[in-house]
């Protein structure tokens, strides 16, 4: 019998990276083995998240990949790195508003 219960990642309004942390912690609280780490996530997430991993790790599957693989791509498609010249461009775009000062 397992410990705990894990909702299914939601990937309009979720953070992964903190999804993932609770199934870490899901992981130790039911002594999973590493063998098992990889298709215990692909059943904990749901249709969505599955299709998209699916659709990030083709002409591969999923479960050819490893668990931590599989976590990173992922990770990179839903909180990918900002870019450089386009977080420059905003921080250019601003203008002071009237009546407040510089901080």
């Amino acid at each position: 019998m397992s410990v705990g219960k894990i909702k299914e990642f939601d990937v309009d309004s979720g953070n992964w990276t903190l999804y993932c942390g609770r199934v870490e912690m899901y992981f130790r609280a039911n002594a999973i083995k590493d063998e098992l780490k990889l298709p215990t996530l692909i059943s904990l997430v749901g249709d969505n998240v599955y299709e998209l991993m699916v659709n990030l790790c083709n002409p591969k599957k999923p479960t050819d990949l490893s668990y931590d693989a599989l976590i990173t791509i992922v990770r990179e498609h839903l909180q990918p790195k900002p870019s450089i010249m386009a977080e420059r461009y905003r921080f250019r775009q601003k203008r002071q508003e009237t009546g407040k000062g510089k901080s």
